[in-house]
């Protein structure tokens, strides 16, 4: 074999392993990073503080004048609310200021029942009354009358009731809350006395009438005329009539004279 041969064959092998190399890839160098001091380093950035808003300024009242208020807002009075017992100051139609009462229990419905001397069974036994086929004991006509008179009396102050009728038509329940209404009919004068005719009613929380009664009332005319005691039509009457005899007790003894003799 010849050197030129040999040299070929030796070039050969050294040139296949680079060859090689250059078909591998690369490694790519990664850049050296230096490392600071914490020192060194930079801050980061604070944010930027918002301006300070300027505070609202309290409202600033005189000593010597009241704060302000918003205006109150005033209800319109209501029409045809009969409050004055003069008999000139009604009208017909005026209506009474209503009266409602509390819900009815069955201790109120036993002690009227006892007051008013009704001892019916149906007022004070429940069992009995379930045994007459009703839901329960119920209140005596009577009370929601009463309730009625009370709401009359109220309005004339220093008047006086001359009648009071009413006529029941739906039974009260224990629970039920009555409201009493009334209404001037009718204004009228006899033997110089003055009535108002009122009528009257009442009515349970769910709106139903259970009782309807009407009552003639004896008022002043006007302030004019008198308003205490001992003046006004209201005792005209009163006035007027003839003065009854003293009562026996009241005659003063006649002097006691002797008998004449006869001669």
């Amino acid at each position: 074999m010849s050197s030129r041969s040999t040299a070929k064959r030796l070039g050969h092998h050294r040139a296949a392993p680079k060859a090689a190399a250059k078909a591998r890839p690369q490694k790519k160098k990664l850049a050296k990073v230096t490392k600071f001091p914490a020192s060194k380093l930079r801050k980061p950035l604070a944010p930027a503080k918002k301006a300070p808003q300027p505070l609202a300024k309290k409202p600033q009242h005189h000593p010597q004048l009241p704060p302000l208020t918003a205006p109150k807002q005033v209800q319109e009075p209501k029409q045809s609310l009969a409050r004055s017992f003069y008999w000139s100051e009604l009208r017909v139609g005026d209506d009474l200021p209503p009266l409602t009462k509390p819900a009815i229990d069955r201790v109120q419905i036993v002690r009227y029942a006892s007051s008013s001397g009704d001892f019916n069974r149906l007022h004070l036994d429940e069992p009995y009354a379930h045994s007459l086929g009703f839901p329960g004991m119920f209140a005596p006509g009577m009370l929601a009358m009463a309730f009625v008179g009370q709401l009359l009396t109220a309005w004339l102050r220093r008047g006086h009731v001359r009648k009071l009728s009413a006529r029941f038509i739906k039974i009260v329940w224990p629970a039920d809350e009555l409201t009493c209404r009334g209404r001037i009919a009718e204004l009228r004068k006899e033997h110089g006395a003055c009535y108002a005719d009122v009528e009257l009613w009442a009515e349970n929380q769910r709106g139903e009438l259970v009782l309807r009664g009407q009552a003639s009332c004896e008022l002043y005319e006007s302030p004019q005329a008198g308003g205490g005691d001992n003046g006004g039509l209201l005792f005209a009457l009163q006035n007027t009539a003839p003065a009854l005899p003293p009562l026996p007790s009241q005659r003063r003894p006649e002097p006691h004279k002797p008998p004449s003799r006869k001669r």
